[in-house]
């Protein structure tokens, strides 16, 4: 879609230009960067965000897991509800974690993709998460969200609080806290804008200051060996 539109222009600008006046090539490179905008929202509107992503990838708004050292960055989408989530979190993760997160070789970002048609109760289970996060809990209290699955309820946040020693009151006055709404509600609309609509999905690339570049997109559960080919082929690149 996008090089359909903006062919004629690009191929404008990669061209030798005879003209000195550089006021109408800097005209012609703001339409191009307002198309490839209007390109993305509509995009985006009618579902087909992965056909104009874009080059650089936030990892901001997410929870990190990790050196912040490391070049690689894994940037996962995630229902706490998923059943594939949970397969690959107990599967999968663990050895990844083991040998590239702890190991300084990749970071880890973790970003919510609650989907309240199948999980309802997903979303309130990401604001517990964050909460729970807030307090240098984040792994313990995923690790005991996946699983519980979908039994999880109201009556478990007692047990969270006690098995990882969380201050009560500034739990529950976060889990109240539209401030960690508003941050799940953008990490749903950044799922949005890329085009994911299934989890787990998973961004592995090159990290770029707060973002991630050079990636490839990883959907379902996968495998160990899956996510390590592209690790390892990412370190061999950029070491």
């Amino acid at each position: 879609m996008k090089k359909l539109i903006i062919v004629a222009l690009v191929a404008f600008l990669s061209a030798c230009q005879t003209t000195s006046d550089t006021t109408e090539i800097e005209q012609l490179k703001a339409e191009i960067k307002q198309l490839k905008h209007i390109q993305a929202l509509v995009a985006q509107k009618v579902g087909l965000g992965e056909l104009v992503r874009p080059d650089e990838i936030s990892i901001t708004n997410g929870q990190r897991v990790g050196e912040e050292s490391a070049n690689i960055v894994l940037l996962e989408f995630t229902d706490l509800h998923c059943p594939f989530c949970a397969t690959y979190h107990k599967n999968v993760w663990p050895q990844i974690k083991a040998d590239y997160v702890d190991t300084g070789k990749v970071l880890f970002v973790g970003k919510e993709l609650p989907l309240p048609k199948l999980h309802p109760r997903a979303a309130y289970a990401a604001v517990t998460l964050r909460c729970a996060a807030k307090q240098g809990a984040y792994s313990d209290t995923k690790n005991y969200l996946f699983e519980k699955g979908q039994k999880f309820a109201e009556s478990d946040l007692t047990e969270i609080t006690t098995l990882n020693n969380l201050d009560v009151e500034v739990f529950e006055a976060c889990l109240k806290d539209v401030s960690v709404h508003n941050a799940i509600t953008s990490s749903l609309l950044d799922a949005k804008k890329l085009g994911f609509a299934s989890t787990p999905t998973f961004i592995i690339g090159v990290r770029k200051g707060d973002a991630i570049t050079d990636y490839e997109i990883v959907n379902g559960a996968g495998s160990v060996k899956s996510f390590t080919a592209i690790f390892d082929k990412l370190l061999a690149k950029n070491k």
